[in-house]
C-alpha cells in the first residue's frame, strides 16, 4: 500500500502516534523548514526524529515537550513551535560531550543526572547560543527561541564568553553540512 504523503511538502504521513509537524500543518504560516531540518537531523547524527501526540509521562520526556533516548529525537504536541524543539534537542546532541551522546537527554536530566550544575548551566546557554546561529538556516524566527540562561540552575555559573566561542566554534564546523534553501 502505497503512503499517502501530506500536501505541502510532499512526505509521507505519520503512523500510529506520530503526527505531522505543526509547521508542516496546511493553515501553518510560520514558514520553517521542518522537513529539511529534520533530514540534516538525521543525516548528521545518525539518529531519528519522532513526532507525538502524547507523552503521558514517559521517559525519555517525564513532563518536558523533547527528550532523547540515545537512539531518536521526541517532539511531543504542546502548542510550541516543533522546529525550535528539534533544532534546541539537536544543538544539546552537538554540545554534549561524546561519551554523553547516547545517554538519555544527555545526562542533564529529566532522569538520570549525571553532569554538575555549573557544567550543565554552560552548557545550556551553548546549547541556546548555537540554536540562535543555526536558526536562520531553517527558517526559524529568533522570537521563538527563549532567553539563553532561561533554563539555569545560577546565572553566576555561566561564562559567557566560553559560550560563546564554543558556539561559533561549533556552527563553522556544521557550516558546510548545513542545507541550502
Amino acid at each position: 500500500m502505497k503512503p499517502t504523503t501530506h500536501s505541502r511538502n510532499n512526505t509521507a504521513l505519520p503512523k500510529g502516534d506520530e503526527r505531522v509537524a505543526c509547521c508542516d500543518e496546511p493553515r501553518s504560516r510560520c514558514g520553517t523548514r521542518f522537513g529539511a531540518m529534520r533530514s540534516w537531523t538525521s543525516r548528521v547524527t545518525g539518529k531519528g526524529v519522532r513526532l507525538v501526540r502524547e507523552t503521558r509521562g514517559k521517559a525519555p520526556f517525564y513532563a518536558q515537550p523533547v527528550g532523547f533516548d540515545g537512539r531518536s529525537f521526541w517532539v511531543a504536541w504542546d502548542h510550541g513551535c516543533d522546529s525550535e524543539k528539534l533544532l534546541h534537542e539537536v544543538c544539546h546532541f552537538f554540545v554534549a560531550p561524546k561519551e554523553r551522546r547516547n545517554r538519555e537527554n544527555y545526562g542533564l536530566g529529566p532522569g538520570e543526572i549525571v553532569v554538575e550544575p555549573v557544567e550543565s548551566d554552560n552548557e545550556e546557554v551553548c546549547v541556546m547560543l548555537l540554536e540562535r546561529l543555526l536558526a536562520p538556516v531553517f527558517g526559524l524566527h529568533e522570537s521563538k527561541i527563549a532567553r539563553p540562561d532561561y533554563n539555569t540552575h545560577d546565572r553566576r555559573n555561566v561564562d559567557w564568553d566560553d559560550c560563546h566561542a564554543r558556539a561559533q566554534a561549533l556552527f563553522d564546523k556544521l557550516s558546510a553540512g548545513l542545507p541550502t534553501a
